[in-house]
């Protein structure tokens, strides 16, 4: 009976199990890679709504608190809805939103007027549109009205609620919400601020 030596090389079911790791090995690694392309994609996306955030908070630190006001009524009843539940987290329940239309007055934010993908901001709810890297961000901004004490020591500390208080602050939520294969149904970047709305510093203590 012939008997294989060592270099007699390798057999058709050698080379068949060894096609199949590799098609295996090979498999999981185009996952990885597809995985590892998509999350990289999703994190300059967000980087970049991050930028677009911080740009809107800063256009409105550029005006006086009272001014952002501009072209909203508080409102009546039910607000439009907002894009995401992160947006409700950041205004809090204390918040009393300030996001319906004006019969007079111009926004101040968002910036009225035509907008890069053809459509207009007219009412306060209509995003501004930054394109950036072939992606569309809409830019919201959401407003509202809360009370704080000025004295840090009444128990109350940084809290905003809706009674009536000591000094008035104006609460800015700026979403930027964009579309993305990485989001169910849009991606969603949120963040908030707080202004003065009145004369008083809301730091001092009466």
């Amino acid at each position: 009976m012939a008997t294989k030596r060592a270099d007699d090389g390798f057999t058709l079911i050698e080379v068949v199990v060894a096609l199949g790791i590799i098609s295996v090995v090979m498999t999981s690694l185009t996952v990885f890679m597809v995985g590892s392309r998509r999350s990289g994609h999703y994190s300059s996306q967000r980087d970049t709504a991050v930028q677009v955030a911080v740009e809107g908070m800063e256009k409105a630190r550029g005006v006086r608190g009272s001014a952002l006001f501009g072209g909203r009524a508080q409102c009546a009843g039910t607000c439009a809805a907002v894009i995401s539940t992160s947006v409700t987290d950041l205004l809090g329940p204390g918040t009393v939103r300030w996001d319906a239309s004006a019969t007079t007055g111009t926004l101040t934010v968002p910036a009225p007027g035509a907008q890069p993908d053809g459509t207009t901001v007219s009412r306060p709810g209509d995003p501004e549109v930054v394109q950036l890297d072939g992606t569309s961000f809409r830019r919201y901004y959401y407003l509202g009205t809360c009370w704080q004490n000025r004295a840090l020591t009444s128990g109350t500390g940084l809290t905003c609620d809706s009674s009536a208080g000591s000094a008035q602050l104006a609460r800015l939520v700026v979403a930027v919400a964009w579309t993305g294969r990485e989001c169910p149904a849009q991606c969603v970047y949120a963040e908030a601020g707080l202004f003065s709305a009145a004369v008083t510093d809301p730091f001092l203590a009466g």
